[in-house]
């Protein structure tokens, strides 16, 4: 991974999201209680929001320091 390259992160981050659903869903076929979905609601379910919030900003944050490195090699140039 590069200095700066914030996709790397980003995808291993999304990739651990959509593992986490799967194995959520894995685990649901044994668990399925009052305790699990009460674990579900507090644990599992702000995750999704809060990880595609931050996916966002990250993609937000990667174009600004792409247009700021090209911005630092064009006047170096």
């Amino acid at each position: 991974m590069r200095v700066g390259d914030l996709s790397s992160g980003a995808s291993k981050l999304a990739l651990a999201l959509k593992q986490l659903d799967l194995k959520w869903e894995s685990a649901k076929e044994t668990w399925n209680d009052g305790t699990s979905r009460q674990f579900h609601k507090d644990h599992i379910e702000p995750l999704s929001p809060d990880v595609k919030e931050m996916l966002e900003s990250l993609g937000r944050l990667a174009e600004v320091l792409a247009r700021a490195a090209r911005d630092v090699s064009d006047h170096g140039s």
